[in-house]
């Protein structure tokens, strides 16, 4: 609940947002045209930066050397990048930055909303700061044993219209819905249901005046990820779906905007603290609007920001509607009766929809 009344008062200015001076200011004054980046070196890093993406940080290092070294003494190869310094300037050129707080080393709350202030996890009791650091500086020096990662979506939607192509298909769901909504009026339906355009929930929004021809509609979804074999999760993820865009790019890797890292070992026991940054960001936007600068037609605008889904599995599903999990006796609780079955003096329940015959648990 604390978390609720926090976010009803939403503002890009508080605290939470960390967002910085520049980061901020690029959030409020989008550039008016697209700056062409001139050396060559500062060119060379960023196109192996992103064709480095799936690789490590030192493999990254090995081409930029090679590269200084083959090319000596050439126009831009004193210009070539560090890992750092190449992460650094595409934060800068786009605005999309990441924002850090801190969290229970055993990945019980997040040092957020309600939890700001505290020294110590409330669930387990474990320190929020590095020990040896704090006491060998007499309490002086407060360093969080562990840190969790928030990437703001305003900056990722604004970048998506600074380019001519990609502005073009942020405006596939403003077209959708008016053919939808001229093909109600001629023929009384929809014939082929096969995009969220055509669902009466989304439909019922637009004709309420809710979503509008500038607004972005998103989806969020969490889920745990197991980076390693054999092991069990060790980090949980959400990510952002531009529902704007068309449906053969909105689900592609390339077009899913990063939300937040969770790491682990352990998972979340209070989701709602790790999720609060990135959703005081987006109710901020809703509440103030998101300026936009658009490539494609070169004008400025306030769009608001529609959150029309929050999705994940099963077990997941659990952390945003509060109810009980999928292995709970009534799992549903809401639209069916339908009550799971366990196994005699066992714990686990399974949607069964037939009654055992050899046991009534």
């Amino acid at each position: 609940m604390d978390f609720i009344v926090a976010l009803k008062n939403a503002s890009l200015n508080d605290p939470v947002a960390r967002l910085g001076t520049d980061a901020l200011q690029q959030l409020w004054n989008p550039p008016h045209a697209i700056d062409p980046i001139e050396n060559p070196g500062t060119r060379f890093s960023i196109a192996a930066y992103l064709a480095l993406k799936n690789t490590s940080q030192d493999a990254y290092n090995h081409v930029c050397r090679a590269a200084r070294n083959a090319f000596n003494g050439s126009l831009g190869a004193d210009n070539i990048l560090s890992f750092y310094n190449v992460e650094k300037f595409i934060a800068s050129y786009t605005g999309i930055v990441s924002i850090e707080h801190d969290m229970c080393c055993n990945t019980c709350i997040a040092y957020t909303g309600p939890f700001t202030h505290l020294d110590t996890c409330p669930t387990c009791g474990t320190s929020r700061w590095k020990e040896e650091r704090l006491q060998g500086t007499h309490g002086q020096s407060k360093i969080a044993a562990q840190t969790f990662t928030t990437i703001p979506i305003g900056p990722q939607l604004q970048a998506l219209y600074r380019n001519k192509d990609s502005a073009i298909d942020m405006d596939y769901l403003r077209q959708r819905t008016e053919e939808v909504l001229q093909q109600i009026q001629e023929t009384g339906g929809i014939p082929v249901v096969n995009d969220i355009a055509m669902g009466w929930d989304y439909l019922g929004a637009v004709l309420d005046g809710d979503i509008k021809s500038h607004d972005i509609v998103v989806m969020v979804s969490l889920d745990g990820a197991q980076l390693y074999d054999s092991k069990e999760s060790d980090c949980w993820i959400y990510i952002w779906i531009i529902v704007n865009l068309p449906p053969d790019k909105r689900y592609r890797k390339l077009h899913i905007c990063p939300g937040g890292f969770i790491p682990g070992p352990n998972k979340p026991k209070n989701v709602d603290s790790f999720l609060f940054p990135g959703i005081h960001h987006h109710a901020a936007l809703q509440a103030e609007g998101l300026p936009i600068w658009n490539a494609r037609t070169d004008s400025h605008y306030l769009s608001d920001i529609y959150l029309i889904f929050t999705t994940a599995d099963g077990p997941g599903l659990v952390y945003w509607n509060g109810m009980v999990s999928h292995s709970g006796k009534n799992g549903c609780r809401m639209y069916c009766g339908t009550i799971s079955r366990r196994k005699t003096n066992g714990k686990h329940y399974y949607p069964a929809l037939l009654k055992p015959c050899d046991r009534c648990p």
